[in-house]
């Protein structure tokens, strides 16, 4: 009985998904190497961030932005390599091999979901620029947790150089961390 409970729930949830317009692309004149802001707002750079293992770089290089809105646009033109069933984070990886991680907000997986709606799922074709997923900012700051966008090149150690900017203020489809696609 628990678990037909537990179906109508998730189908619920499905329901209210699907009624959920989704937000227009964005232009991005995204180049190979590029990895773009998934979103406007107000730039952190990697020791600033409000997570110690993002901000040590053990993940990879890393850019943190403290997002205006709940539209997560898409860094790059590749493919959707992971998805988490909290909708809390999103593997990504370039045409080119370039592994991408954006992590919504500071411990957020507790959130189980709520207030996350994904657009996209695992093995996705995507292009730089289209809406990947919504959050509700409110949502995120009501449970505690910072809403911090970070995105972090997971294979940055596999390039001669993965430099993030130092911007303060940042716009959604803007470069804000450069790879250069030579290998070590």
């Amino acid at each position: 009985m628990e678990k037909r409970f537990e179906l109508m729930g998730l189908l619920d949830r499905f329901r209210k998904v699907s009624s959920i317009e989704k937000p227009a692309s964005i232009e991005v004149q995204a180049v190979p190497g590029m990895i773009c802001a998934p979103c406007s707002g107000k730039g952190v750079v990697m020791a600033d961030l409000p997570d110690p293992v993002f901000a040590s770089g053990a993940m990879g290089i890393a850019y943190g932005i403290e997002p205006i809105d709940g539209v997560l646009y898409c860094p790059i033109t590749g493919v959707v390599t992971a998805t988490t069933p909290t909708l809390h984070a999103l593997g990504l990886e370039t045409n080119d091999g370039v592994e991408v991680l954006l992590h919504i907000g500071v411990d957020t997986v507790t959130m189980k979901g709520e207030g996350f709606v994904s657009f996209v799922s695992q093995g996705q074709s995507v292009v730089a620029g289209e809406p990947l997923m919504i959050f509700d900012r409110s949502k995120v700051m009501a449970a505690g947790f910072s809403d911090t966008v970070i995105t972090v090149v997971t294979n940055s150690y596999d390039y001669k150089q993965v430099s993030a900017i130092d911007a303060r203020d940042v716009h959604a489809g803007q470069k804000i961390i450069d790879v250069e696609l030579a290998k070590v």
